[in-house]
Order: structure tokens, then C-alpha cells, then sequence
């Protein structure tokens, strides 16, 4: 990877010194316990976050990819979530300095946006000074329709960054543009700062600084791939807040009356809840896709809130215990939710990993596809049925995505970290798992399963449970579930 790592030069960042206000950030000398932070709002829980990626994995991520100064520009125009949730604010330019030691310098520049004239009532535009991160906060800019000028916009957004980098003297300033890590090829993602941003960035820098940029992509991903403590007790406690909601959701099912729209809808919480049933190849029949979107609950299906990693079996009439195809499909998922627990675990790569999982799932006779089988109708005429129905091998497909902090991968562009499957760009196999990596045990499996008239059919199950990884494996974040739990009638 390293030999991939001589960026190229373009884009964004930095704004203004100016009237400068210094406030010296809170280091993280004591760890917070579980029990400290549930005392805590959540805006104070990604304060102490956010404090803690900066001692703990900034300088590492700088210091890993050569990087003495990181430009991270935002403006409101162009939608940065990254900056929004991971740095606290959705405009400015913030500048990050390795100036020796063992912490990195952070200061947040001009070109903020503040509290505006038609703005009633106090705004947050304070809020990072107040969250101890920054050693360096400049006064945010009160938005206003100014008389007259020749000044713009252009004229102000990087004033005075050259002097701030010119006394820091960095060899090397990386910018959040993004040069080799691309997504693929039909996925759309914010790559950065706009071709304005970059030319008066560079005006304002100058030939000698301006020749020393280089994508941030890289350190980027470090930072956003790596979760501190505080960050997996959050996930932690998000995990206990939602099995509280799956039991109630579960505990209000009435087969024959429910419909999948009604679980875990009551007006004070929502729990996204899926059912499975037989699936003849080529045809999705996940509670959620086209066509199933409510239906109703009956006997002989699955009902499963899949990122919490819990299923029940709904008894038919008549029935005190699963039938035999579907007590063989619940020990599939055990088998196969072993292998990859047993087999990932940070610091090893996702194409290190496939390779041992691709191993062991040959010994136990599972069959490993790439394509998602309940994606794809026969009228698209896809390639994946060519080998045939097999009715002695289930067959899985996954996809072992990186999460952020209890949010969408896609929110904080963190899927463009290690993927562990058959699905992004190829690079993604090469970047090993970070310690305690956030990711999710996102795979599908089609059970063999005898259909009316010899067609042939699947189980289908789904499994999209959130986990860590350690260097000894995965560690779940509530004790998984091994009994099938049971619904009746």
C-alpha cells in the first residue's frame, strides 16, 4: 500500500489566522467507564470521542503516511459529514500540525459560519470552543448581507493561511481531496473540495507550499476506521438501548394479524424488522424488498431484526417446535457465523481473511458465491444460477462492511475502508483492520429446501449484526444469540 501513497497534488483548505483565539484542549489523561459516560448527554459522550482521535489515533494516522499538516476544508454548500459529525462542524477550514511529541496540534480557522441577522434566539456556532477539542478557534463569521464592496467571498475564504502554514514550515500538507482510493464504479460519494477551493488555496499558499500537497485519503481513513474506547462503549450502549426495542417489538407479534410494517412501530420507537421465507432461485422473498413490504405475519416464517443479530421462528398450528429444515438452517447460521468470528481479527487484511474463510467453508461443503442470489430476478439473465441448483450445499454470499460509531457506513464514506467479501473496489482487500475495526457480519445464505412440483428452492436467512474486531477475534457486542427464539399462535 505504501508504494501507492506518493499522492498527487490538488485541493482545499485553509483559512484564516486572523484574530485568533487560543483555548488550550482538554488532553485525555483518564479514560472515562461505561458507567461515567451513561451520565453524559450524547453531544458531551462524541465530545469525549472526538478527544480522544485526537490523542489516540491522529498522530499515528499523520505519522503512518508522512503527513506533517492536515487541511480539512468544509463550507455548507457542499454537504461534508465527515466534518459535520466527525469534526464538529459543517464550515471552516481546520488545520491539524504534527509539531513533535506526542500529540498533534489542532486549530479551527476562519470562514465559520456563525449566528446569522435574521437569527433569533442563541445558535451553537461556539459549540468547539466549548468541547475542549481545539487548542486554536477563530471567532465564527456573523452572516450577514454586507453594503457594497469589491471584497467576495473568494477574497476572504483562505486569508491569512499562508503565514499559519508559513510558521509551521510543514513538509508535507494533506488535503481532503481524494487522488487513489476511488469507490466503485456505480457508487456516488463526496470526493472533496471543488476545483475553487483548491486554485485560491493554492494562491493563497504559494508555489513552495502549494508543490507540498497531497491527498488526505489515506489519513482519513485511518482515523475513520479506527474507534477509540469511548467509541465502543457508545456502540455498546446502543446495542443494549436496542435489544430493550427488538423485545418489545417481538413480544407484540400476533401471527395471522401483524403485519412486518406494524413491528416495533408504537409511536416511541421503531425497530427495522425483516421475515424470511422459501425463495425459488432468482426470486427475492426478504420482508423488505419489492412486493413484501408488509406482509403479514404467519407460521413457518423467520422473523429476524438482523443488525441486532436476533431471529424467531413463528410456529405453524399445531406445531411445539421447528421443523427439521428450519432447526438445520439455524445450525447453519451457528456454523457459519463461527468460522468468521474465528477467522477475523485485526491487523490481518480482508484478502487474508477471505483466504482462510474461503478454506474452511470449502471443509464444511458451503458453497461461497460472490453475487447476493435474492438481488437478482431470472429476467435479468445474471450469470449467478450457472452452476445449478445443488440440493446438499447451502450457498452464502458476504459482505463484512466497515459501520462508524452506530451511524450508516455510508454517512462517514467508511465503507471505502477494509471490506471483507465479494463487493467494492479492489484496494479495499489491502488495507488491514484496525483495532477494535467496526464492522458488521453482513452475509446471505440459501439453505436447499424441497419445493411444490420439484421446483427448486432456498431458505433464505440473512444475518447484519454489528461487531468489533480484535486481534483475537470477534468480539460481539451483546452475547450473541444461540437458541431460535420461538413465537406461537
Amino acid at each position: 500500500m505504501s508504494k501507492r501513497l506518493v499522492f498527487f497534488s490538488f485541493l482545499s483548505l485553509i483559512f484564516l489566522l486572523g484574530l485568533s483565539i487560543s483555548a488550550t484542549a482538554q488532553a485525555v489523561s483518564k479514560l472515562p467507564t461505561q458507567e461515567e459516560l451513561e451520565k453524559l448527554s450524547i453531544e458531551e459522550w462524541n465530545d469525549q470521542i472526538r478527544r480522544e482521535k485526537f490523542d489516540l489515533v491522529l498522530p499515528e494516522a499523520m505519522r503512518n503516511y508522512k503527513v506533517d499538516m492536515w487541511i480539512h476544508v468544509m463550507r455548507d454548500s457542499i454537504r461534508d459529514r465527515f466534518g459535520e459529525e466527525g469534526l464538529g462542524s459543517a464550515s471552516g477550514v481546520f488545520v491539524f500540525t504534527d509539531r513533535g511529541g506526542d500529540r498533534i496540534e489542532r486549530a479551527v480557522l476562519g470562514r465559520r459560519w456563525g449566528a446569522t441577522q435574521r437569527e433569533r434566539g442563541e445558535g451553537n456556532s461556539h459549540f468547539l470552543e466549548e468541547c475542549g477539542a481545539y487548542d486554536i478557534t477563530h471567532d465564527p463569521v456573523f452572516v450577514m448581507e454586507p453594503v457594497s464592496s469589491p471584497m467576495t467571498e473568494y477574497d476572504y475564504r483562505f486569508k491569512g493561511l499562508r503565514e499559519f502554514v508559513e510558521a509551521r514550515d510543514p513538509k508535507c500538507i494533506a488535503v481532503n481531496y481524494r487522488d487513489i482510493l476511488g469507490p466503485w464504479a456505480t457508487r456516488r460519494v463526496n470526493d472533496g473540495i471543488s476545483l475553487t477551493d483548491y486554485r485560491l488555496l493554492i494562491q493563497e499558499l504559494g508555489p513552495k507550499y502549494a508543490h507540498r500537497l497531497t491527498s488526505s485519503e489515506y489519513v482519513m481513513m485511518q482515523y475513520q476506521i479506527t474507534p477509540v474506547p469511548s467509541e465502543v462503549k457508545l456502540l455498546k450502549k446502543f446495542r443494549k438501548d436496542e435489544l430493550k426495542l427488538v423485545k418489545r417489538a417481538f413480544a407484540g407479534i400476533k401471527p395471522g394479524v401483524t403485519r412486518t410494517d406494524e413491528v416495533g412501530e408504537t409511536g416511541d420507537y421503531e425497530v427495522d424488522v425483516v421475515i424470511f421465507r422459501r425463495m425459488s432461485t432468482g426470486q427475492s422473498q426478504r420482508g423488505r424488498s419489492k412486493g413484501w413490504e408488509n406482509t403479514v405475519v404467519q407460521g413457518g416464517d423467520i422473523v429476524a431484526a438482523p443488525s441486532q443479530g436476533v431471529f424467531a421462528y413463528v410456529l405453524r398450528e399445531g406445531e411445539s417446535e421447528p421443523p427439521p429444515e428450519i432447526k438445520k438452517l439455524w445450525a447453519d447460521y451457528l456454523k457459519i457465523d463461527k468460522i468468521l468470528v474465528e477467522t477475523i481479527k485485526a491487523g490481518l487484511t480482508p484478502r487474508e481473511i477471505k483466504q482462510e474463510y474461503q478454506r474452511k467453508f470449502d471443509e464444511a461443503g458451503i458453497i461461497v458465491r460472490k453475487p447476493q442470489l435474492h438481488m437478482f430476478q431470472p429476467k435479468n439473465n445474471f450469470p449467478v444460477y450457472a452452476s445449478g441448483y445443488d440440493p446438499e450445499k447451502t450457498i452464502i454470499s458476504i459482505d463484512l462492511h466497515g459501520k462508524g460509531k452506530g451511524a450508516q457506513s455510508r454517512k462517514h464514506d467508511i465503507y471505502l475502508g477494509p471490506r471483507i467479501g465479494s463487493y467494492g473496489p479492489d484496494w479495499v482487500y489491502d488495507i488491514p483492520l484496525s483495532p477494535n475495526h467496526h464492522f458488521v457480519l453482513e452475509y446471505f445464505f440459501y439453505m436447499p429446501s424441497p419445493g411444490p412440483e420439484d421446483k427448486d428452492q432456498y431458505l433464505f436467512f440473512w444475518d447484519h449484526e454489528q461487531v468489533i474486531a480484535t486481534e483475537d477475534g470477534v468480539e460481539y457486542l451483546s452475547p450473541p444469540q444461540k437458541e431460535l427464539i420461538l413465537i406461537r399462535y
